[in-house]
């Protein structure tokens, strides 16, 4: 079957690009388009230009809209190519928005010397993507840029990735809600978001299988009461963060990173290269704008799923980039005016619990992007040797369906079960430990520990710990369990179905994913 449109292209001038999700085809045995998993299939009749901008048309008309393809076919396409097909038709919708992405992904002008006055046309389709909530009006071509973000750094969404319900603004609404339902009870509502941010903590740390002293804690702690901070994302203000978070004085950064760096797994196999550092700072100047804007009027929730995952695939620092994604969720969240002041959504503490997903959403980006560079690996502990790096489009343009659609997922799952939880925690331990006081006179350090063994061990007291309490009498222990079991009783539902923050880290981990637990030697062989 002969191929058309993107794979056509793709083919024939051999471009280097993430795969298709389905290749278009001419088909003798369809009468019309006809979609299949990976395919589709058009009649041989179907009406197109055999020519590369006649592809190109034909893409942009049919299958997705695809910035990184029509970046690259523009490395070798002739200007004037376009600007003969402008003169011959300066109203067409599609030789108008080629035209316009000439301009917007490469900066320089067409000089068609034509006046276009057909109706205006929206750059990406709205039933199809989200869209900017206030888009840029290209009078040139008369072409709504509704894009998400800018030529440097551009992520899209599909529309059908997401579901209609609950929305970021319900669901942070049902979080204040939820804290400040205990405000009158000042102390419980104290307690309550400091075990909120607690819970983060430990949950970020857990998700690079580190176990933080009380010092790592406390400052992580503090990081985090630093989110919403009203001032611009900038490399000033992330390099003060990163120096915050990295375990080590020798791995804090004083700017981006200028050496190529890669992660490995166990085996010593790369799984994944961020983009070359000659033109990282051209994409962290992009990712900054988008992050910084208010003028398109980006929906929030789609927002901070581009910037967090996109600042994480950047990779711009040797260590720390893990840490500083999941911190950028909650900046944004913070600065979305959509929740309470100072309440914090233990989002990490979920993703605990859902790293395969997680997992899967993050290689979903860095196994194609990877395929992308040709290198080689002459002996074990050797750095890469490059012969190509992935084209800087690779990072620009991605889909962030996926991204967007985990962070929903993950937002909820917070706020309708992990807070919930939490708070019944409280509740709960507060019945339990007034219960015990008001019946038995043993020290609070004692009451509070039994407690948390009791709970942590499903509501009964092991043999273990029955010796390390043997001065109390059996039958005291035995009162103590059903003093606890009744403090929980009836909130077993919301109760924390695995070990609380206070019980210490989770055991998983992301593999090398997040490359916190590597430090770079001075070659750029760093895993960060």
């Amino acid at each position: 079957m002969e191929t058309l449109g993107y794979a056509h292209l793709i083919e024939a001038l051999k471009l280097r690009v993430r795969p298709l999700d389905r290749t278009a085809y001419l088909s003798s045995s369809v009468n019309r388009r006809t979609e299949a998993a990976d395919r589709i299939f058009f009649p041989k009749n179907v009406v197109f230009e055999d020519t590369q901008l006649g592809h190109l048309e034909f893409a942009l008309r049919h299958e997705a809209v695809r910035l990184d393809i029509i970046a690259e076919v523009y490395t070798k396409l002739e200007p004037a190519v376009l600007i003969a097909r402008l003169r011959d038709n300066p109203n067409g919708e599609y030789i108008r928005k080629l035209a316009f992405l000439w301009e917007w992904l490469g900066g320089t002008s067409l000089d068609a010397g034509v006046e276009v006055k057909g109706r205006y046309v929206d750059l990406l389709p709205p039933d199809d993507y989200i869209v900017a909530g206030n888009p840029v009006r290209n009078r040139r071509y008369r072409v709504n840029d509704n894009t998400l973000g800018n030529p440097a750094f551009c992520p899209f969404v599909r529309k059908s990735s997401l579901p209609e319900s609950p929305s970021l603004a319900v669901l942070l609404g049902e979080a204040t809600a939820l804290i400040d339902a205990y405000l009158e009870s000042g102390d419980l509502y104290s307690r309550a978001v400091k075990y909120l941010y607690l819970s983060e903590t430990r949950g970020s740390f857990a998700i690079e299988k580190e176990t933080p002293d009380g010092t790592k804690e406390e400052l992580f702690v503090r990081l985090l009461r630093r989110a919403g901070e009203q001032t611009s994302i900038s490399e000033d203000w992330l390099v003060e963060l990163q120096n915050a978070v990295v375990r080590h004085d020798f791995a804090k950064e004083a700017s981006y990173r200028t050496k190529q760096n890669w992660l490995e797994d166990h085996a010593g196999r790369i799984t994944y290269f961020p983009p070359q550092a000659e033109y990282l700072r051209d994409l962290m100047a992009g990712w900054e704008a988008f992050a910084n804007d208010t003028a398109k009027a980006v929906d929030p929730l789609v927002k901070i799923a581009c910037a967090s995952f996109g600042f994480v695939y950047l990779h711009p620092f040797l260590d720390g980039n893990g840490r500083l994604h999941r911190f950028i969720i909650h900046q944004l969240l913070s600065r979305s005016g959509l929740m309470g002041r100072g309440i914090l959504i233990p989002v990490s503490a979920v993703i605990i619990r859902k790293l395969p997903e997680y997992l899967d959403v993050l290689t979903g980006f860095s196994k194609p992007t990877t395929a992308l560079w040709q290198y080689s690996l002459p002996a074990p502990d050797v750095d890469p040797l490059i012969n190509a790096a992935a084209p800087a489009s690779a990072y620009r343009y991605w889909d962030a369906s996926r991204e967007t659609a985990f962070l929903h997922e993950a937002i909820t799952s917070t706020v309708r079960e992990e807070i919930p939880r939490e708070i019944g925690f409280l509740h709960g331990y507060d019945a339990a430990f007034a219960a015990i006081d008001r019946n038995f006179d043993l020290p609070q350090k004692d009451i509070a520990s039994l407690i948390r063994m009791i709970f942590s061990n499903g509501m009964s007291l092991s043999n273990h710990r029955r010796k390390q309490y043997s001065y109390l009498p059996a039958e005291i222990l035995d009162e103590i369990e059903a003093l606890v079991r009744e403090a929980f009783a009836g909130n077993q539902e919301s109760l924390p179905k695995c070990p609380l923050p206070t019980e210490g880290g989770n055991s998983h981990s992301l593999s090398r994913w997040e490359g916190e637990q590597e430090i770079p030697s001075p070659t750029g062989r760093g895993l960060g």
